[in-house]
């Protein structure tokens, strides 16, 4: 019985196990993750925030997983370390888990800045359930003020979510990172839709120093010694991948794990997909990321087939970006 270890729980990692479970009924997939509730939609995580969803309708239970003998979900579980020559896996808990195959979908999370890092207790981020349920629990009421600092997507669903709930935004974005100018939506249409939320747009500050208001929100001082008084404070940069268990392990990085089409890594029985993996595009001749969802999941079908063929599936070239649900600007409320 053929052992397959699939690390993090997102549209990558459950994709890879089901595919890997159908060409391999015989084997046995091991999916970790640590996070507590791992099976929910994360997309719709700025709806929980903003009141539109309950927690309900985003946890829901994936029987083609959880109802399968074959499948063991380690839920609560952090990788420690992986080493390639052992086929092992080591767990923070000092459980080892040994491999045939091994996939690593532990995605991304937003790079928290210097300032964040320093202040995480006065700090919010909004990656994961346990982020959204958090915030959904401030109680922040309409107008009540709220600083985001981030660009690109990320930013500007966490100033969504929060401009839905009725509250006052300060967004604190970079000029030039505030959206893609290779996106097929417009920068001006973006910042039309800021505006006309009532978003007030503090472009290329950032955040210098929180202070606690003596537990009644804080005051964050901005690069231009601006005072802003807010109930919250998020920080929404762009993704970047989960891979310091990765140290030491000789497994290729290079901003994510680098992959080739079969997205095999530089060991021929370990795989990457998802937001962990940058794979090679031979059209572009470069290494490209995952954004989305949904290409997640396609990307993660390709992963469970390879485990368990060993190769033979390729990475179609559009399963790059794309994105769970309406558009970005269609998400928006008028």
């Amino acid at each position: 019985m053929r052992e397959y270890v699939i690390l993090g729980c997102g549209p990558a990692g459950r994709a890879a196990a089901r595919e890997a479970r159908l060409q391999d009924p015989a084997g046995r997939v091991t999916l970790v993750t640590n996070e507590m509730s791992p099976f929910y939609l994360r997309p719709a995580l700025p709806d929980l925030v903003s009141g539109a969803l309950e927690r309900s309708s985003l946890v829901q239970r994936d029987e083609a997983l959880q109802g399968d003998a074959g499948v063991d979900v380690r839920a609560g579980r952090r990788v420690y370390r992986v080493f390639p020559h052992e086929s092992r896996v080591l767990l923070s808990d000092g459980t080892s888990l040994y491999f045939d195959r091994l996939l690593l979908a532990t995605g991304a999370s937003p790079r928290l800045g210097d300032y964040a890092v320093r202040l995480r207790n006065k700090v919010y981020t909004l990656s994961t359930l346990a982020d959204a349920v958090r915030l959904s629990r401030l109680g922040l009421g309409p107008g009540t003020w709220v600083a985001v600092s981030g660009e690109g997507h990320t930013g500007l669903e966490a100033v969504r979510a929060f401009a839905a709930r009725g509250c006052r935004v300060a967004y604190l974005t970079s000029h030039t990172r505030f959206w893609s100018p290779r996106s097929s939506v417009a920068r001006s249409d973006v910042l039309q839709r800021l505006l006309s939320a009532k978003v007030e747009v503090l472009f290329d500050e950032t955040v210098l120093d929180i202070l606690d208001a003596n537990g009644d929100g804080y005051r964050v001082i901005t690069s231009t010694r601006r005072t802003l008084d807010v109930a919250a404070v998020c920080e929404a940069r762009r993704l970047v991948p989960h891979l310091d268990y990765l140290g030491g392990s000789g497994v290729l990085v290079d901003e994510g794990v680098v992959v080739d089409r079969e997205l095999r890594t530089n060991f021929d029985n370990i795989f990457a997909a998802g937001d962990a993996a940058r794979v090679y595009d031979p059209d572009a001749n470069e290494l490209r990321a995952n954004f989305g969802w949904e290409s997640a999941g396609e990307q993660g079908a390709v992963a469970g087939h390879n485990l368990v063929h060993g190769g033979g599936r390729f990475v179609e070239a559009g399963a790059f970006r794309r994105l769970h649900g309406p558009g970005v600007l269609e998400r928006w409320r008028g």
